[in-house]
């Protein structure tokens, strides 16, 4: 039985490969043609984005190399009448599917590492890569985080104050969490406000249910005036607090998960990054899914019984409509409209229950 083990595992991976060769050069030529037809970026710069875009390739890559690899190693085990003798050999079909998802959940490792730490890693050396990334779209930033000190918040210079704050939320174009640092022209701290939040409203940053301390500069007591809301003079607009922040995609998945239970403190509807980060648990499912869905076809061993044509058509129909509507269900979930675990995990529960449902029927027929 470790013979035919081996035997599945080596036709499998085999075109596992070459499924991977294939279509790493199809997105590589598509990515490098589409970037020297502009007329607005070097050959280095393009060269440059490819490389930084490779990881995630990958990511989109794996999973469909998974399918098939299952479907077309099933095939030539039919052609060469070796599935048959398989079975008859008493090797079972539900051993024979355990040995598809031991394959394909060592993709499923490898692609979670790449979209957890590689792809991050990349995109957070894009600015080193390519010093003028708005040419690029696809490396475009994305989120709230900037680097920070310490105490986990994000510090700015202004004309003559230091602040500094946990998050900005562009939606209600709300600063949360911040404290200003203000000094005189000889650079003594003069006074320090502490607020819960400010809001940007009719072109004034209205402070919330803070307190200012006073007379810092002086050898007397210093005053402490709390209030319930002050117009304070930020010369920094909704816009700037966007340029301060840094991408979110340059954070692994430690990072992220940590990121995003600092805005849910604050009150930050965390969805969309929620989606981000699971999607990466999700997409590397959906290797096991693929490759399950594509290897049903061993419960019609015999070539006269079952059309080779048929099954890739069966098979590629599933895959394009399981990207199409998880990217919808994706959208869906960035934008908040659909629960996060709703958006990312409904499709590869859905195409689990009709896997399970699938080969719990087949098993009855044989």
């Amino acid at each position: 039985m470790h013979e035919i083990k081996k035997l599945i595992l080596k036709e499998w991976y085999k075109f596992f490969l070459a499924s991977l060769v294939l279509l790493f050069v199809l997105m590589s030529i598509s990515n490098l043609i589409s970037g020297l037809l502009r007329s607005n970026v070097s050959g280095f710069e393009v060269l440059m984005n490819y490389i930084i875009e490779v990881p995630s390739f990958m990511s989109k890559i794996l999973p469909l190399s998974c399918l098939t690899a299952s479907l077309f190693s099933i095939n030539k085990l039919k052609d060469r009448n070796e599935l048959t003798a398989l079975f008859s050999l008493g090797y079972s079909r539900k051993n024979f599917v355990i040995t598809i998802l031991q394959a394909s959940s060592i993709i499923a490792v490898l692609n979670f590492f790449n979209s957890a730490y590689i792809q991050p890693f990349f995109n957070e050396n894009k600015y080193i890569l390519i010093p003028n990334v708005d040419k690029f779209k696809n490396l475009n930033s994305e989120g709230l985080r900037s680097s920070t000190i310490g105490s986990g918040k994000i510090w700015y210079k202004g004309e003559n104050y230091f602040f500094s704050f946990t998050a900005f939320d562009k939606e209600s174009n709300s600063i949360m969490d911040l404290a200003i640092y203000e000094y005189s022209t000889n650079h003594k701290l003069t006074q320090i406000t502490n607020a819960k939040k400010a809001v940007y409203r009719d072109q004034k940053w209205v402070f919330h249910d803070g307190k200012t301390m006073n007379n810092l500069n002086n050898l007397k007591f210093p005053q402490i005036e709390s209030f319930i809301t002050k117009v304070f003079p930020l010369q920094e607009t909704p816009s700037d607090f966007e340029k301060i922040e840094a991408d979110i995609t340059t954070l692994d998945i430690k990072k992220l998960w940590e990121y995003i239970k600092s805005l849910d403190e604050v009150g930050i509807n965390t969805s969309s990054y929620k989606v981000t980060l699971l999607d990466k648990f999700s997409t590397s499912f959906i290797c096991c899914i693929l490759a399950l869905i594509a290897s049903m076809s061993i419960f019609n061993p015999n070539r006269r019984s079952s059309s080779f044509g048929k099954n890739v058509l069966f098979t590629l129909v599933f895959a394009i409509l399981y990207w199409l509507i998880y990217s919808y269900t994706f959208e869906l979930g960035r934008s908040a409209k659909v629960n996060p675990y709703v958006a990312t995990f409904i499709m590869p529960l859905l195409f689990t229950l009709f896997l399970i449902y699938n080969f719990f029927r087949y098993r009855k027929i044989h």
